[in-house]
């Protein structure tokens, strides 16, 4: 296409203007999935390019730019990205060049490498961080938070929700250790609905 990709608006004769159902699945348009059992026939199209999705206007189907990055629109990764945009968002390589999967950010995508990369030297930060305070286990102890006792990285207790021992990686040194939870109990008392009646007659 000579023209710029966020400027595509291509009608889809195939789709009747009052089909309102559409989902996708990767680059694929798919209406009347029959998840939706509308008794509509379910038709699978794929964009004429990637980076396009179809998307309905008061006198049809057309597609239309997906693609964040060609939209100007930064920071935020789109379902949809062109063939160009599909780079790693540190080195810039294409995903076609790929030998290994990616690692999903928020803006995009990572290759491993650059990952690897970033890890090691936020790994090194921590650690020589936490050697210049002097960091422990004295520093980890009934804490609010779960801190790592070798390089003090916050990490998380999203899985932690019994008063028991967990084991916990570290996702920033790889350090293993071990995290005990306590709750400490709260108690609330109040009537039954019956029983504010009964009170109510006894007050009486």
């Amino acid at each position: 296409m000579s023209q710029s990709l966020k400027e595509v608006k291509i009608f889809i004769p195939e789709i009747p203007k009052e089909w309102t159902q559409r989902t996708r699945g990767g680059h694929t348009n798919i209406w009347n999935d029959q998840f939706f059992k509308n008794g509509l026939p379910e038709v699978r199209l794929d964009p004429p390019e990637r980076g396009l999705y179809a998307e309905r206007f008061d006198d049809g189907w057309y597609w239309v730019c997906g693609c964040n990055k060609c939209l100007g629109i930064l920071g935020k990764y789109s379902y949809i990205v062109c063939y160009e945009h599909d780079r790693c968002e540190t080195c810039g390589i294409h995903r076609s060049e790929l030998k290994e999967a990616p690692w999903g950010m928020g803006s995009g995508w990572q290759c491993k490498p650059c990952h690897e990369a970033e890890r090691a030297t936020r790994k090194a930060e921590a650690l020589a961080e936490a050697r210049a305070r002097g960091h422990s286990e004295d520093d980890c102890w009934r804490l609010d938070k779960v801190i790592c006792p070798v390089c003090g990285s916050e990490n998380s207790s999203e899985d932690m929700h019994e008063s028991s021992e967990h084991e916990v990686e570290c996702w920033v040194c790889d350090a293993e250790f071990l995290v005990e939870v306590e709750y400490e109990p709260k108690y609330t008392s109040r009537l039954k609905p019956e029983s504010e009646v009964e009170f109510d007659e006894a007050q009486a």
